[in-house]
């Protein structure tokens, strides 16, 4: 029996070293793409600034996506599938239920519908019609980059097509996106609107590929320069604190503290600046938010509480 006990310890410990080992190699692999992709975009800047402005734009925009798999996809054809076409996008969405209270659910970056699993099986037994989609870039609609302009684009295309939608739930960049919307497409339906975990920034993105491709100031200057030509705003415009001054409908406002993706003191600051707001503010759910208790939550939030 001890014996059976020592290969197995030892066994083990193989099984963990080679894991550690694995896992560090991936992380080096990682770390020398990132500088080898810096390293080529500082070459670019001096020798054709005109590629490194849309190389560098396009990596801004590239959400690198997960696919969707087939138990994901097998949930999501038990909602009416449809698509809508916008600026050369095909739009994939979705549709669950047949209450009596409409509701858009908007995910994050690198994301799809699939990740409102959990909220949808709620909502539909709480008398909601509920509807998904996928951003561009993202799921199954197409498209290969996505930023928040061209976000709040597809929301707003897709209330026009479904005036009755009066809630929006929202996450991450969709809740950036989101943010935007509310206050760029004044002629709204929206009465109130969730916002979990979403970043506040857009100067932020730029600073972490700065840091992570080692990026010098003139290389990152001029996908700043393509940025402005895309989007005619200069990146700093981009805050929700601006956007929220102009948010009037009840918002409640949900952020983890231990989320690594995002930082919590955005949803703080978003908080104070708008007008009818609440924040909630979890422990241990990370960037997902996902737990049963926050589910009813937002559904009770969405169905009666008034901020």
């Amino acid at each position: 029996m001890d014996c059976i006990r020592y290969i197995a310890v030892k066994k083990f410990k193989q099984i963990d070293t080679d894991w550690y080992l694995k896992t560090k190699n991936k992380m080096n692999f990682k770390k020398i793409m990132q500088k080898s992709l810096g390293f080529y975009f500082n070459l670019l800047s001096f020798i054709h600034p005109k590629k490194l402005k849309k190389n560098g734009f396009l990596l801004f925009c590239n959400p690198f996506a997960r696919k969707v798999k087939p138990h994901q996809l097998e949930f999501l054809q038990k909602g009416i599938s449809e698509v809508f076409d916008l600026e050369g996008y095909t739009i994939q969405t979705y549709k669950w239920g047949s209450g009596s209270k409409k509701i858009l659910l908007v995910h994050g970056w690198s994301s799809h519908s699939f990740r409102w699993k959990n909220y949808i099986e709620h909502l539909v037994k709480n008398d909601f019609t509920v509807y998904a989609l996928d951003a561009p870039a993202h799921g199954l609609s197409s498209g290969k980059s996505i930023h928040v302009v061209l976000y709040a684009k597809v929301i707003n295309a897709f209330l026009e097509l479904n005036s009755e939608i009066t809630s929006i739930v929202s996450h991450s960049i969709g809740g950036f996106a989101t943010t935007y919307f509310l206050d760029q497409y004044k002629e709204h339906t929206i009465e109130k609107v969730v916002i979990m975990g979403a970043p506040g920034e857009a100067s932020d993105f730029f600073d972490f590929y700065k840091q992570t491709l080692g990026l010098t100031a003139k290389s990152l200057n001029l996908i700043i320069e393509e940025f402005y030509t895309q989007l005619g705003k200069v990146p700093s415009y981009f805050s929700s604190a601006r956007f929220a001054e102009n948010i009037t409908i009840p918002a409640l406002i949900v952020h983890d503290k231990q989320d690594m993706a995002t930082n919590y003191n955005y949803s703080i600051r978003l908080n104070k600046h708008c007008k009818n707001s609440e924040l909630i503010l979890t422990e241990g759910l990370g960037h997902d938010l996902k737990s049963k208790e926050l589910v009813k939550q937002v559904t009770d939030f969405i169905k009666h509480q008034n901020v």
